[in-house]
């Protein structure tokens, strides 16, 4: 079996490696992009919060009320800081699995490139081949032809 043939076995299987880790990395970066949406939400509902309890409707401020705000914020806060800690995760995660798609890209191409170069080199051999049937015919037919005009004179 050529070389070529060989390598379309292992060509087929780096290619489905690639699109693995290609989906993988898809997933990543849709995750990724979901908590990073999610903690712009936090950070704008927090805002939102800070600038209502900025402004007080109400010109009698009740203790209660405003310890209760400030809970609430501090909640706020805390969850936005959580938030943040899961989108750097998330990035990290995303980075790994581009770097682990773009391996396996490199490993599909070059494994491509050395098949085209296998198959480079057989068409290289089989003209070569042909070549040499070609020149072994034609000496035939000279020394087929030297012998007839041998023959006849």
């Amino acid at each position: 079996m050529k070389k070529s043939k060989r390598m379309q076995t292992v060509n087929s299987i780096a290619e489905r490696d690639e699109r693995e880790q290609a989906d993988k990395f898809s997933k990543s970066q849709r995750h990724y992009e979901a908590q990073k949406n999610k903690l712009a939400e936090l950070k704008q509902y927090y805002q939102e919060y800070v600038d209502a309890s900025r402004n007080p409707r109400d010109e009698f401020l009740d203790i209660n009320r405003l310890q209760e705000s400030r809970a609430f914020m501090a909640k706020l806060a805390t969850a936005i800081t959580q938030q943040h800690e899961i989108v750097c995760k998330t990035e990290l995660a995303m980075n790994t699995a581009r770097k682990h798609w773009m391996d396996c890209r490199r490993r599909a191409m070059s494994m491509q490139k050395l098949t085209e170069r296998y198959v480079h080199q057989e068409l290289c051999e089989a003209d070569a081949n042909e070549q040499r049937i070609a020149d072994d015919l034609s000496s035939q037919r000279f020394v087929w032809a030297m012998r007839q005009n041998n023959a006849m004179a």
